[in-house]
C-alpha cells in the first residue's frame, strides 16, 4: 500500500507544465519547447519515493479552438479537471493573469473542483517580490487558498510542492511499478521524439499542424544489440510545409532524423535506425477519422 493521488495539470499552452513533470521526474519525459501546443496528449508521468506513488497528467494547453484537432485536445484536458484528486493550475511568474487563464480558472469553477492548487511557474524569471507577490494575491481572490511557486534553478521548490500535494492523497494499492516513470510506450515515445525534434529545427516555420504517424516500430526484447528499427511519417497540411520540412537537398529531415534517432537511442538503451518520409495531407486538422489516425 502507498498514498496515491493523481495530479492534473492544466493551463495556458506554454506555461511550465511539461517543465514540471521532467523537474519532479529529473527525466526528460514531455516535450518542452518556447512554442505554444507542443503537448499533445494527456501523458502521465509516474513519481515514486518510499511512501507515496504521485501520477502526474500533463496535458494540451487549454487555446481558443480553431480545428477540430484543436477542440479535441482541449476536450482532454477538461476531461483530466473533472477525474484528478488534485488540479494544478499553472501561471508564468513573467505574465499578468489575462483572459485565457481566467477562461480556464472559470472551467475549474464550472466543474466545483475543491481539491485545486494554484502554481506560479518560471519564479527563477522574475527578481521583484513585489510582482510574485501580486500574482500570488490574485489567485487567491480567484478562489485558489494555496499558492506555489516553482522555478528550474530552485530545486526545492519541487520537493515542496511535492509535499503539499501528498496532503491530498490516500492509501491504495500503487497502480504503477515502482521504477516505471510513465504509462506511454515505446512507440507512443518515438512519436513525441519526433515531434518534439521537428518542432526545435522548423522553429515556426511550420506551424502546429504537423502531425507524427510511426508505421513501423521493430524491437527484438531479446538481443540487446539488434537496433529499434523505425519508420514514421511526417503529416503537413501543403506543399509549401514540405518543401521546408524536407530542406534543400533534403538537409532539414536529415538534421530532425539525425537529432531524433540520438535521443531516442539515449532514452530506449538501444541503437536506433529511424527512416522519416513527409507527405502532405490538407485537411488532418479538422478531419475526426485522420485526427483518430494520428493518434490523438
Amino acid at each position: 500500500m502507498k498514498k496515491i493521488c493523481y495530479v492534473g495539470l492544466i493551463g495556458r499552452p506554454n506555461v511550465g507544465k511539461s517543465t514540471l513533470v521532467n523537474n519532479v521526474l529529473d527525466f526528460e519525459l514531455s516535450i518542452v519547447s518556447n512554442l505554444a501546443q507542443t503537448t499533445r496528449d494527456n501523458i502521465k508521468a509516474i513519481y515514486n519515493d518510499e511512501e507515496s506513488q504521485i501520477i502526474f497528467i500533463d496535458t494540451p494547453g487549454i487555446h481558443k479552438a480553431e480545428y477540430l484537432l484543436s477542440k479535441k485536445l482541449n476536450e482532454k484536458s477538461y476531461s483530466t479537471i473533472e477525474t484528478a484528486d488534485l488540479v494544478l493550475f499553472l501561471s508564468p511568474a513573467n505574465e499578468e493573469i489575462g483572459a485565457g487563464d481566467k477562461f480556464i480558472i472559470n472551467k475549474i469553477n464550472e466543474f466545483n473542483i475543491k481539491n485545486k492548487i494554484a502554481i506560479i511557474t518560471k519564479v527563477d524569471l522574475v527578481d521583484n517580490q513585489e510582482v510574485l507577490d501580486k500574482k500570488a494575491k490574485t489567485l487567491k481572490e480567484l478562489g485558489f487558498n494555496i499558492v506555489l511557486g516553482v522555478g528550474i534553478k530552485y530545486k526545492q521548490t519541487y520537493f515542496n510542492l511535492i509535499k503539499e500535494i501528498k496532503n491530498y492523497a490516500y492509501e491504495a494499492e500503487a497502480p504503477y511499478e515502482e521504477d516505471q516513470l510513465s504509462d506511454t510506450s515505446l512507440r507512443f515515445m518515438a512519436k513525441e521524439i519526433i515531434r518534439e525534434i521537428a518542432i526545435k529545427n522548423l522553429y515556426d516555420e511550420v506551424p502546429h499542424s504537423i502531425a507524427i504517424s510511426v508505421d513501423e516500430f521493430k524491437e527484438d526484447e531479446n538481443d540487446n544489440f539488434s537496433p529499434i528499427i523505425i519508420q514514421a511519417t511526417l503529416f503537413v497540411k501543403s506543399n509549401s510545409q514540405k518543401g521546408i520540412v524536407v530542406g534543400k537537398n533534403g538537409s532539414k529531415i536529415k538534421t530532425i532524423s539525425m537529432n531524433a534517432r540520438k535521443k531516442m537511442s539515449h532514452v530506449f538503451g538501444k541503437n536506433v535506425n529511424l527512416f522519416l518520409r513527409v507527405k502532405v495531407d490538407q485537411d488532418w486538422v479538422d478531419n475526426e477519422q485522420k485526427i483518430k489516425k494520428a493518434g490523438y
